[in-house]
């Protein structure tokens, strides 16, 4: 039970040491910009409103979902079943040919 109290006492000094270093050592620099209230960003900086490019968020969304199937991936490898090889492989596989098809149609709605 001690340890328990002296690795949260450690943790909360770590934090609280952080904070105030932080304080002691960020700049004071107010502005006007900075002081100023706003609600929905800075003034726009001309009339016409730039179109965000699609692609991103197909980009960011195929991220993650490979970066979770990659998590998935390795929980098949490092299993204790014989049979979670040929998962794995299978799995392996899967996900290539996914790859390798969702950069095929970002190419192709890219233009290139």
């Amino acid at each position: 039970m001690e340890i328990i109290l002296v690795y949260a006492a450690g943790i909360l000094a770590g934090v609280l040491l952080l904070y105030f270093l932080g304080i002691i050592v960020a700049p004071y620099n107010p502005g006007e910009i900075k002081n100023d209230h706003f609600e929905c960003g800075l003034p726009p900086s001309s009339e016409v409103p730039m179109k965000a490019n699609f692609n991103y968020f197909i980009f960011a969304i195929a991220f993650i979902v490979f970066d979770m199937a990659g998590l998935f991936f390795s929980l098949f490898v490092f299993a204790d079943n014989p049979t979670a090889l040929h998962w794995a492989m299978m799995f392996g596989l899967l996900l290539f040919a996914a790859i390798t098809i969702s950069m095929k149609e970002y190419r192709n709605a890219k233009g290139t």
